[in-house]
């Protein structure tokens, strides 16, 4: 059975499971002794999609087998994650009611062995709501780093995963390992999870961020700040490109976010609310803590650094904002725009977290610049100022461990 569970945990590795965060894998022995395996594949039309065990027996018909003689499955439990009904049925086709089914949790251990013609009493169903999975999130974190508890969390967007690499690391994770963890796609987003210390603070930094414009439902964004929140982060520092709305504060500018307006025309928080999360509704009033921003002015100002300050509009992407929309922001008061940090912050505030909002100003918006923005300025632009920001960051993070 041993090489069973090692293919069906392989392939569990691999599936694509965006929207439910369950991945399961499934392996199938044919009647030449061949295996093959199979991993559960979702798409936007979730919970529309292929289960680990009819992409097994999609493998298995084109190796050009056509008996099944034993079947393992392997998913977070309990209960035992066993076949659905209509996988059962697919089974059928290749095997008779004998056919032996065991059912593993990802650490191997067998929690179920039964047989095919067994099976039908035997219901699973996977637990509502995120909180299960997110369990088994922090599980694999913890597994990775037993004794590691974070001060802050650094979230890291477009082009500015270099300063991840300053951090003295401890482990890292391809947030795509995360059950229920939504995956960036975006080009200068890696979807990592490094844990370690910058300064000598203890920090969990996500290197890449996703965003709604990728098709992530809206809650989906408030799943790693939660993460955060529950690995033992009392603060998170929210890092992000952003386009300029003046010419005061220009490309490479590093710019802390007072505030913001929130043009995304969602709201990670919409939905059935957890109390043990965070309040039906939150306040704002100060998102962005004072204090806070007040020992980042003092740090660039020992630096030399120059630090402007502004209000960020978030809006939805991907396209660019037009010449009228930024001139419409400028009435409303904003002095940057983003498309990703908004959210986060709200879904910051909700479960407790500390916010720090940072900018680094990648372009003028549309309109104010003899070219349109591009994701390509976007992404050297925030290059270069890399230096500058992991600089204030090293020489800030002790005394923001301290406002604590």
């Amino acid at each position: 059975m041993n090489d069973l569970l090692a293919a069906a945990s392989l392939a569990r590795r691999r599936a694509w499971a965006p929207y439910s965060g369950f991945p399961v894998g499934a392996a199938l022995r044919a009647s030449s002794g061949r295996i093959v395996a199979g991993c559960n594949v979702e798409n936007a039309a979730y919970p529309l999609g292929q289960c680990a065990e009819a992409t097994a027996l999609g493998a298995l018909v084109a190796a050009g087998e056509r008996r099944v003689v034993e079947a393992l499955i392997v998913a977070a439990g309990p209960p035992p994650c066993t076949p659905c009904g209509g996988c059962r049925q697919r089974l059928a086709e290749f095997a008779d009611a004998s056919l032996p089914v065991h059912v593993a949790a990802p650490d191997g251990t067998i929690l179920l062995s039964t047989s095919l013609g067994e099976l039908l009493p035997v219901a699973f169903r996977l637990s509502s709501g995120p909180e299960p999975v997110r369990v088994l999130a922090i599980d694999l974190v913890r597994a990775r780093a037993p004794s590691f508890v974070p001060v802050f969390g650094l979230v890291l967007g477009s082009g500015l995963g270099a300063i991840a690499e300053r951090l003295e690391p401890l482990a890292d994770l391809d947030t795509r390992e995360l059950p229920g963890f939504p995956v960036p796609t975006v080009e200068g987003h890696r979807g990592r999870l490094r844990l370690g210390a910058l300064a000598g603070v203890p920090v969990a930094c996500l290197q890449g961020r996703p965003h709604l414009y990728e098709g992530h439902p809206p809650n989906a964004l408030a799943e790693p700040l939660r993460l955060l929140r529950d690995l033992g982060c009392a603060a998170v520092i929210l890092v992000s490109a952003v386009g300029s709305l003046g010419p005061e504060i220009g490309p490479r500018s590093l710019a802390l976010v007072v505030d913001h307006l929130n043009f995304h025309g969602t709201n990670p928080l919409i939905g059935p609310n957890d109390e043990r999360i965070g309040p039906r509704f939150p306040d704002l009033v100060d998102l962005y803590d004072p204090a806070l921003r007040a020992v980042l002015r003092r740090a660039a100002h020992r630096l030399g650094i120059e630090l402007a300050q502004g209000v960020l509009a978030g809006w939805s992407g991907p396209c660019f904002e037009t010449p009228a929309e930024i001139r419409m922001l400028r009435l409303l008061g904003a002095d940057l725009v983003g498309m990703s940090m908004v959210p986060e912050a709200i879904a910051a505030r909700h479960c407790g977290l500390r916010v720090l909002g940072l900018g680094v100003v990648t372009n003028f918006a549309a309109g104010l610049a003899p070219t349109p923005p591009n994701h390509a300025e976007t992404i050297a632009n925030a290059a270069a100022a890399t230096d500058r920001l992991a600089a204030l960051l090293e020489s800030a993070l002790p005394e923001l461990a301290r406002c604590l």
